[in-house]
């Protein structure tokens, strides 16, 4: 029966650091009110963005659509009615 054979390069280090015990980064309490400030920057930032550029163009399209879709109807209405009396 043939010996097994060693790999001399097996118990060699990987280079990897050892595991440390830090914790994760979201969690780290050092770090929270540098998170806190950013949150509040950039809410603030999108809420701005939103409130002054994108909802009125929203609030366009809507009312728009309703007259176009109320002018329609009405439209509708005239012509039943004067298919209606002919």
């Amino acid at each position: 029966m043939a010996s097994p054979k060693t790999n001399p390069q097996a118990n060699t280090t990987t280079g990897v650091p050892a595991k440390s015990e830090a914790a994760f980064p979201p969690f780290d309490t050092s770090t929270f009110s540098a998170q806190l400030i950013w949150l509040a920057l950039i809410f603030g930032f999108l809420y701005y963005m939103l409130a002054r550029h994108l909802l009125p163009r929203i609030r366009e399209v809507i009312e728009e659509r309703e007259a176009t879709i109320k002018r329609d109807l009405q439209e509708a209405e005239r012509l039943k009615g004067e298919t209606d009396a002919a």
